[in-house]
């Protein structure tokens, strides 16, 4: 799919593609689809294998896990981002059309192809996304130790091991 150059400029400025260039944009949303999806449809579901990367181009969409709503993404937020980094995993949460949307899908078989590559673009994109899941993971934990006080040491102790061993099943 050929994207205008206005639009490869905005897409540059979201976290995980900041750092491309115009070129590199292109050429790593050259295999993206877009899609419309109505309002009330599903995108993906908790549990579903992770096959592809979304971009809001306009809308938003519900993220929820388990019935309980983790947050409303809209314009230029990106959806699925973890498949990019583990492959055939599944869904850890249910993305709904809030309203109508519109989006970008990168297929992640396409993503891992230009990795294997060494494509710098997508070098590029994969070190943006540690750096922002750095960052979720670091207020993850910071919500942890400040959270329950009434929850006992030892628990805090495991849920952070519980995660520490998540990380450790990671590989890029």
């Amino acid at each position: 799919m050929s994207i205008p150059a206005s639009l490869l400029k905005k897409l540059i400025q979201i976290p995980i593609f900041q750092g491309l260039t115009v070129p590199e944009a292109a050429e790593f949303f050259e295999v993206a689809l877009e899609q419309s999806i109505e309002k009330g449809r599903t995108v993906f579901r908790e549990g579903d294998e992770g096959d592809a990367l979304y971009v809001i181009l306009s809308g938003e969409a519900l993220v929820t896990k388990k019935t309980v709503e983790l947050a409303v993404l809209s314009t230029h937020a990106v959806l699925g981002e973890m498949c990019l980094v583990s492959p055939g995993d599944t869904r850890s949460a249910t993305a709904i059309a809030k309203t109508d949307l519109t989006m970008l899908k990168i297929p992640s078989k396409r993503v891992q192809k230009l990795l294997k590559g060494n494509n710098l673009a997508t070098l590029k994109v994969v070190a943006n996304l540690a750096q922002v899941m750095g960052q979720r993971l670091a207020a993850i934990n910071d919500r942890l130790v400040a959270g329950d006080t009434k929850k006992k040491p030892e628990g805090r102790k495991e849920e952070l091991a519980d995660f520490a061993g998540i990380l450790n099943r990671w590989s890029f």
